[in-house]
């Protein structure tokens, strides 16, 4: 099992160091593990979403440090970095100073809207379902465009509290797997939604049978927050990925994609 998804203390919505996480990862089997902390943008008001810049040399060398110590398990050093517009170039300079195995982009964000925080959940409704589906959707494919990224965090997130669009989406979510495939991005199948209100997926099981009919690949992330989520629901979600036609998932070392059989 490789969980390329993890999340500290850090990001100041999570709990356990690096270690506890290795430890977590080992005892369950984990033979990779990437940690993907939240990038720090220390222009953006948001306290409780990423990790302050000070906090990051931590990191970085809490995660060198494990790599030494624990010899036994492939440890990553990986970030998810958001797709946000007005801080793109600060984005595109960060990622391109650290030695980042692979790098996450994620769309948390419609203008100033941090739709996935529970505390603003509420504008769901005074936006729109069907307008914040859509919106997300065309903000993945510009993300994936940028060619800064390896990988596309938890596609279809916006369901995350249990909204559905009310128009059929099929269209704009066949459009935007079709940018990842062109532009040569993995998926991330994320196991945290099913300890959400959504309990499924991201993304949805239609959606990946999608991307799998685009041949587009594959990791599995648990996006743990808490060393005890390491690797949650893996064995099902490989099981899944069989049945749809899935026979490998992705693997990485300095930004060089290969391949791995599924569930080895």
């Amino acid at each position: 099992m490789n969980d390329y998804h993890v999340h500290t203390r850090l990001c100041k919505h999570g709990e356990g160091d690096v270690y506890q996480y290795v430890e977590s990862a080992i005892a369950k089997g984990v033979k990779e593990l990437g940690f993907a902390e939240h990038i720090p943008i220390p222009a953006l008001n948001d306290p409780y979403g990423r990790m302050d810049f000070a906090d990051w040399n931590v990191y970085w060398r809490d995660v060198e440090d494990a790599q030494r110590h624990y010899p036994e398990i492939k440890i990553l050093l990986g970030l998810e970095a958001d797709y946000l517009p007005p801080y793109m170039e600060y984005i595109e300079s960060f990622i391109a100073q650290y030695p980042f195995d692979f790098v996450i982009g994620s769309v948390h964000f419609i203008g100033d809207w941090d739709f996935s925080n529970p505390q603003y959940k509420e504008r769901y409704e005074s936006f729109g379902v069907d307008r914040t589906f859509c919106e997300y959707y065309q903000l993945v494919r510009e993300a994936a465009m940028t060619g800064l990224y390896d990988i596309i965090g938890h596609l279809d997130i916006p369901k995350r509290y249990g909204h559905k669009a009310g128009l059929d989406m099929s269209g704009e979510i066949d459009d935007t797997l079709k940018v990842i495939k062109r532009c040569g991005l993995a998926l991330d199948v994320n196991t945290s939604g099913l300890r959400r209100q959504v309990q499924e997926l991201y993304p949805a099981q239609t959606i990946l049978s999608r991307a799998c009919a685009f041949d587009i690949p594959v990791i599995l992330g648990s996006d743990a927050h808490n060393p005890t989520e390491v690797a949650f629901a893996f064995p099902e979600t490989y099981r899944l990925l069989e049945k749809i036609g899935y026979s490998e998932t992705c693997v990485y070392k300095n930004r060089i994609r290969s391949s791995c059989p599924l569930n080895t």
